[in-house]
């Protein structure tokens, strides 16, 4: 009884590690404009 959940436990786990590393990948390419914009608007402050 005690292992088989367990393997339940990891497998929830992995699955919900493997999720939170895709929304990652996914804000980090969303973000990479925004970033971009935000320096190119300091450098024209700055100007």
């Amino acid at each position: 009884m005690g292992s088989k959940s367990k393997m339940n436990l990891m497998r929830s786990y992995k699955i919900l590690k493997k999720e939170a590393e895709q929304k990652l990948k996914k804000q980090q390419k969303e973000n990479a404009p925004d970033i971009i914009s935000k320096s190119i608007i300091q450098i024209n402050i700055n100007l």
